[in-house]
């Protein structure tokens, strides 16, 4: 039975028994390989411990004893030091990353296979056409995915992506300049196919008050202008642009709107905000929780909380199909 005829209900009944059939095989052999790679990261940090304090003494005597004709032999030794206390840092963090890749692509695609037909990759991110023209996230030029899964659930096609953007600026610290990678979003895309067809596009932004100007720039809502609903209670939480005021209205019934508060508590989101275009529904859930990890470097694979909370997560995005009503005509 495919999981687009199977509901939330009768997808949490069956997954134990896949658990213990399927993943709990693959999660024994995995822990000698997590055994592994937590000692490269004990092996790292015990010459972090010994090095880093070295290199810093290194660094305070060539400064307090340098003198003016050494200055410049001082600098390119300062330079050296820092650049050694760099990869000192990178390596602690190496063995966890390799460990959270080398094991997610061995369990989010098993685990992705009870959902059938549903297909995982590490990495990739949802096409950057369909997330320019959401206008949800703003201006950005750095991006980095991290899981990403797609199929079709009560006969709705979706795709998932948890993935990180930013955009480089200029910063003064220390009254010098720099460029910084500042994070403008990181969380979890949803895009959804919907069976209604839209003539316009109508964005949803969580309202930010008098600051509602600034996201109207940053988001590059030319086109589109301010909707005032009925609904009291969803014009203090939401903030909304279309660029067909009666088709917004048409969309965004009290119903609807019930459903959109009650997806953002779920989620226990910082911020939830939606696009409406192209016959399509895009979800931008802003969180600082790292979704989908069924392992950590620092916990057994034998104890199955992890892959729980992960397979949770993934039925909850299902959910949302549920509790929007998408396999049947919006707004009612």
């Amino acid at each position: 039975m495919q999981s687009e005829n199977r509901n939330i209900d009768e997808l949490k009944s069956g997954f134990e028994t896949f658990y213990q059939s399927r993943i709990l095989p693959l999660m024994q052999d995995m822990e000698n390989m997590r055994k592994k790679y937590l000692r490269y990261f004990i092996i790292a940090c015990c010459l972090a411990v010994v090095a880093i304090p070295l290199l810093m003494w290194a660094i305070v005597h060539f400064q307090v004893g340098a003198s003016i004709a050494e200055q410049n032999s001082s600098s390119f030794a300062d330079s050296a030091a820092y650049g050694l206390m760099a990869i000192i840092i990178a390596a602690c963090g190496t063995p966890i990353a390799l460990y959270k890749k080398k094991s997610k692509s061995k369990i989010m695609p098993l685990m992705l296979q009870y959902f059938e037909g549903f297909n995982y990759q590490y990495k990739k991110t949802i096409s950057s056409v369909n997330v320019n023209d959401t206008r949800l996230i703003g201006f950005y030029d750095g991006r980095e995915g991290d899981d990403y899964f797609e199929g079709v659930y009560q006969n709705v096609p979706i795709k998932v992506s948890e993935e990180k953007f930013t955009q480089r600026k200029l910063v003064y610290r220390n009254n010098k300049p720099h460029y910084e990678n500042i994070e403008v979003f990181h969380g979890v895309l949803i895009l959804l196919d919907m069976n209604k067809n839209f003539s316009g596009q109508t964005v949803v932004l969580q309202d930010k008050g008098f600051l509602n100007v600034f996201s109207k720039v940053n988001r590059d809502l030319k086109g589109l202008n301010n909707v005032k609903l009925e609904d009291s209670v969803f014009e203090k939480e939401f903030e909304v642009f279309s660029s067909d005021q009666i088709e917004a209205r048409y969309i965004l019934t009290t119903a609807f709107m019930e459903r959109m508060l009650k997806l953002r508590a779920a989620y226990h989101a910082d911020k939830i905000e939606f696009s409406f275009f192209n016959n399509q529904l895009f979800i931008a859930l802003e969180t600082n929780r790292d979704m989908f990890e069924p392992t950590s470097l620092f916990k057994t694979c034998l104890n199955k909380k992890l892959v729980e909370e992960a397979y949770l997560q993934i039925v909850s995005i299902f959910a949302i199909i549920d509790i929007l009503s998408l396999d049947k005509r919006i707004g009612l």
